[in-house]
């Protein structure tokens, strides 16, 4: 049902139209989602008319930086902030305010030669800067989009307008319903491209249990200190997500990659393994890791019982997750039965 609804979804932004998304995990609220490659000014018409939000374009950090577009505010103090870049008008617009004209520079994100000089700033159109890996390093609309648009084989942009209500508040789950059957557009819920995205891994690489200084298991947290080769592991600093294959056994867990700032003064960086339901000893054992998404980057606390309050929630949030699919199949299957 899932595949089925997201690949209907995808077909829709291959033939050149737009969909909702509604992100039913963090905030309630829908967007109406289209592909840049195929923005028509009818289509931003559109989408300002029965949005009634702001446009932005959602393309890759990778991107956003080749092109110059610089965060708007210090990500790095709030990560939780959106991620806006300072806005851009195509510089063959004119005022860059009609419909033709953001269309033009929305397209214009799609071009393989497209240059930082072809944007002037700032401007009508406001990019929003998303990870690489989609929803595997952050759960957010943009990225969302960032993952439909490579679902679909297109250039990784898209453009978006959230949808507010008659009296210009964030629409309702019921009012995103009634739109979607008023003009006919299918809605594409987050939790459902996570499920899609499920099996799906930033990196996969191996590495050799060593002994560590014990801080984890006198926090109630052991940890698997790894040794392993830098050249094969592209992880930014941060903690994630893992399954962990030892003795050709699966085990689930949640990984650190940093320099641990709240117990070390260290500039090196570790690689800490916490296995859920997991007491064997195995230094100098080879763990595969696989590295499955990305929950936060690396803070550091003002003590041990703040930073033991935030492994509990991350380990909830990571065991919520990898446990997701699991009962889905779960249920599929006893609902299987019954019929």
């Amino acid at each position: 049902m899932t595949a089925s609804v997201i690949e209907r979804g995808i077909g829709r932004m291959k033939d050149g139209e737009l969909i909702i998304l509604l992100d039913d995990i963090n905030t309630g609220t829908g967007t109406l989602v289209g592909a840049a490659q195929h923005v028509t000014p009818n289509l931003v018409n559109f989408m300002t008319k029965i949005g009634k939000g702001l446009i932005s374009v959602c393309l890759t950090e990778e991107n956003a930086k080749r092109l110059d577009l610089l965060f708007m505010v210090d990500r790095s103090l709030n990560p939780k902030t959106k991620p806006f870049t300072v806005s851009v008008d195509h510089r063959t617009n004119t005022t860059g305010i009609s419909a033709y004209e953001r269309a033009d520079t929305i397209r214009a994100f799609t071009y393989e030669d497209v240059q930082p000089g072809d944007f002037r700033k700032p401007g009508h159109i406001f990019p929003l800067a998303g990870k690489e890996n989609g929803l595997l390093q952050r759960v957010d609309i943009v990225e969302a989009v960032i993952d439909l648009t490579k679902m679909a084989s297109l250039a990784p942009v898209g453009y978006i307008c959230d949808i507010l209500n008659q009296k210009g508040e964030m629409a309702s789950e019921l009012e995103i319903e009634t739109m979607s059957e008023e003009y006919g557009l299918p809605i594409l819920k987050m939790s459902e491209m996570m499920e899609v995205r499920r099996n799906d891994v930033l990196c996969t690489f191996t590495g050799k249990v060593i002994s560590g200084n014990q801080i984890g298991r006198q926090i109630g947290f052991p940890t698997a200190n790894l040794r392993i080769n830098e050249d094969e592991v592209q992880l930014s600093n941060g903690v994630y997500g893992v399954k962990v294959i030892y003795n050709e056994r699966l085990f689930t867990g949640i990984m650190n990659v940093g320099i641990r700032p709240t117990i070390s003064e260290e500039a090196m960086v570790h690689y800490e393994v916490h296995i859920f339901d997991f007491d064997e000893m195995i230094y100098d054992e080879v763990l595969q890791i696989e590295a499955c998404f990305f929950v936060r980057e690396e803070i550091s606390f003002f003590n041990l019982d703040q930073l033991i309050l935030q492994i509990k929630n991350d380990v909830e949030l990571v065991k919520s997750r990898l446990h997701a699919g699991e009962k889905a199949k779960e249920t599929a299957l006893l609902i299987g039965g019954i019929a």
